[in-house]
């Protein structure tokens, strides 16, 4: 493996990989659990067909992170140094507050492959506690400001990103997986997380990027 390569496998797995780990373990400890339902989640339809967005959040994120770091290291390193405060952030809210979302059953007249789908997100991510915030829209967040700041990219590529990573953000609230309040709470968090990054002042800050070594 190129130490190119190398580094963005272990940047992936630090920001990633680690924290999802840690998202599934917490489930298994985790009890006396909070709704936080708007009015609007009521409003909300659920449309079976947008798990495919949904689905598509995992390899369509890597995919942007490495296009990001082909064409500029410092916007990369800077996205995944917010990307992992966010995430510290995110994972110790849901130690504090757990939440968990009531989600619809899918009716049978649904076509057998969504269905399939949909059944299968909801088994694997059983129970369906730690919503608030959301890491999908953290993440759709963190790579759209990424993608935007980047100069070496085609704008037609920035577009496309920026209209997927938004079909996504639909998706997490259109497929019951989240409530309207979970995205708001992610995006704070991506504000809140790169502006830390921007002055640069957290002693946290220095000592994560040592251990990511970028």
């Amino acid at each position: 493996m190129k130490k190119i390569d190398k580094e963005f496998v272990v940047s992936i797995l630090y920001s990633l990989v680690i924290p999802a780990t840690f998202y599934f373990i917490v489930k298994l400890f985790q009890r006396n659990f909070h709704v936080i339902l708007a009015s609007i989640d009521n409003k909300i339809p659920f449309i079976p067909h947008f798990i495919y967005f949904y689905i598509f959040f995992f390899p369509f994120t890597i995919f942007v992170l490495y296009l990001i770091y082909k064409h500029d290291k410092k916007i990369y390193h800077s996205c995944i140094k917010a990307t992992i405060i966010g995430l510290l952030i995110t994972e110790t809210i849901y130690l504090i507050y757990p939440t968990i979302i009531y989600r619809p059953a899918v009716d049978t007249n649904v076509d057998l492959i969504t269905r399939w789908l949909i059944n299968t997100t909801y088994f694997i991510d059983t129970p369906a506690i730690n919503c608030f915030p959301s890491i999908h829209a953290l993440l759709c967040f963190q790579i759209s400001c990424a993608i935007i700041l980047c100069k070496n990219i085609n704008f037609k590529y920035k577009v496309m990103v920026l209209i997927m990573t938004f079909l996504i953000l639909l998706s997490t609230v259109l497929v019951k997986q989240h409530y309207f309040y979970d995205i708001i709470a992610s995006f704070l968090i991506f504000t809140f997380s790169n502006v830390v990054l921007y002055f640069n002042n957290s002693k946290l800050l220095k000592k994560l990027t040592k251990i990511v070594d970028i």
